[in-house]
Parts: C-alpha cells; structure tokens; sequence
C-alpha cells in the first residue's frame, strides 16, 4: 500500500467512525468487525481507490442498519389501553360499513285492507284504482321502524306464476336512470324502461315515490299509474 493509500485509508476511517458511530453506543470490538468486513469487500475486489470507498460505504452503512433493527424486532409493542367500562360489552354489528344499520329494525306487517293502508301511510298515499287484466290483490305490506310512520307500502297483484308490484314508498327508487327513458305520469316526470317481459315505471307526486314493476306491457303499466294519480 502506497503512503497515499495508506492515509486515504485512514481518513475514511475516521469520517466513517464519526458520521456512523458518533450517535451509537456500540463496542470497539462490533466497530473493528464493520471495519474488517468493509476492508474485506475492498480487498477481494481490484477496483480503483474511489471505487473501494463507495462499497466500504455501502457495507457499513448496512451493517449498522442490521445492528440497529435486531434490538428494534425484539422490542414488544406496548398492549393496547382497555377500557374496563366496555368490558361486557358486545362489539356492535357492521352491516355494508354502516355500524347498527336501520335495515335491521325494520319490521313488515300485513294488512288487511286498501283502507288500512291508507290510514298506516296517511293521506299523501294514492293507490291504483286500475288493475291490469287477469290480476289479483294478494297482499298489503307495510314497512317501516318501529314507533314511526310507515315508510313503504306494497301491494302484490298475482296472475298465475306472474306477479305485479305497486309501491309507495318515502325513500326515493334507486334504479340506473341510464337505462331508463323519460315519460310523464299525468303531469309529473317518471321514468321508464320497457322490455317484452317485464316493465318498470317510476314517478314521484309530493315527495311520496312510486313504482310499478311487472311483466306487463308499457301501456298497461301506465293505465295503472294514472289511475293512482287521480
């Protein structure tokens, strides 16, 4: 080794010890060993003096990375606080995200009569007096939370294995409008898509929401909803 060699070498030592080991408690033993395994790495490889810096560098500063993370892996993480107030206290149910979710309060009651449906609803509910051709009510159900005013009301029309749906409804239809082609009920907006086996209208009259649904023909669906709007 050359005298140039020699104090290049020395002053890499020394600004090595200073930028890495100046904030480390570590033994000179543990330091000597880093060293010796950098010198190494520079030994067993022929390249130029610059390029002997930059893998002793790299080695060192790996080194102490894995010297500083074994201490660090065998440290446990602090137990998390418990509130012994919740102790007994069943987690609460998620449904969708939504923590207690209404839909799992909601109660369906049948009943008897277009009158009691009525009365259920109040008096912004306007029922079809038209019923499609072959059809039979069936059934009257009310939706809704408990202790509230109902929220929906469905009647079932039966026609051998079909069925027709009329729903009044406080919570507006979720359908994708893109699908569906703009039509008026009366003198209100409504929606509507038509396909040979099945017919969905929808239309609104003072915040209540209304929907036929049923393998009808267009035509006969909007007979039905005009005679609601009466």
């Amino acid at each position: 080794m050359t005298d140039m060699d020699y104090e290049l070498t020395k002053q890499f030592r020394k600004e090595s010890d200073e930028m890495l080991f100046s904030s480390m408690e570590m033994s000179e033993q543990l330091k000597r060993k880093i060293r010796q395994e950098a010198a190494a790495e520079k030994a067993g490889r022929k390249w130029k003096l610059a390029k002997s810096w930059k893998v002793a560098a790299v080695g060192l500063a790996a080194a102490v990375s894995i010297v500083v993370a074994i201490p660090l892996l065998g440290t446990p993480s602090a137990p998390a606080p418990v509130d012994n107030t919740t102790e007994n206290v069943s987690p609460p149910q998620s449904n969708g995200g939504i923590v207690g979710s209404e839909l799992t309060s909601l109660t369906t009651l049948t009943l008897a009569s277009i009158e009691e449906a009525k009365a259920s609803f109040g008096e912004d509910l306007l029922l079809p007096s038209f019923v499609p051709e072959g059809y039979t009510l069936t059934d009257i159900a009310a939706v809704g939370m408990p202790d509230e005013p109902v929220r929906d009301i469905i009647l079932t029309y039966v026609s051998g294995e079909h069925t027709v749906t009329f729903t009044a409804s406080r919570m507006a239809s979720i359908y994708p409008t893109e699908l569906f082609t703009k039509t008026k009920v009366g003198e209100v907006d409504g929606f509507v898509f038509e396909q040979p086996s099945m017919t969905e209208l929808f239309w609104t009259i003072e915040n209540v929401h209304f929907g036929i649904t049923g393998p009808i023909p267009g035509d006969v669906a909007m007979r039905m909803a005009l005679s609601a709007t009466l």
